[in-house]
């Protein structure tokens, strides 16, 4: 398996931080509250993608644009963790909506 799931205790709302460098990656005091830091390889949710590195997305099963298109028939988790990148972490939160989670991936 190449990726390791961290799920995180938090709230929607909490701000999350890059494991590596502690960059805020989600901070909610900036109007882009999405701020990748060079760790960051992804931040996706069950209903499409905020961010992606070209480099994550070329070890995927399909685009991110594909995915979008098809968004009805897609389980973003599914896709994320079919990857072939070789060695990342999930760090996988509440959205804020009953059943859906945020995915954002770091380099492990």
């Amino acid at each position: 398996m190449a990726y390791q799931l961290v799920q995180l205790e938090i709230q929607a709302t909490d701000n999350i931080q890059c494991p590596h460098c502690q960059q805020q990656v989600i901070n909610w005091a900036e109007e882009q509250y999405i701020q990748p830091c060079e760790h960051t390889l992804f931040i996706a949710m069950d209903i499409g993608f905020e961010y992606i590195t070209d480099e994550f997305e070329q070890t995927m099963r399909r685009t991110v644009d594909d995915l979008h298109a098809n968004d009805d028939q897609v389980n973003i988790f599914a896709e994320l963790v079919a990857s072939q990148y070789p060695e990342y972490r999930i760090y996988q939160s509440v959205l804020g909506v009953e059943g859906y989670s945020r995915y954002i991936g770091f380099t492990a």
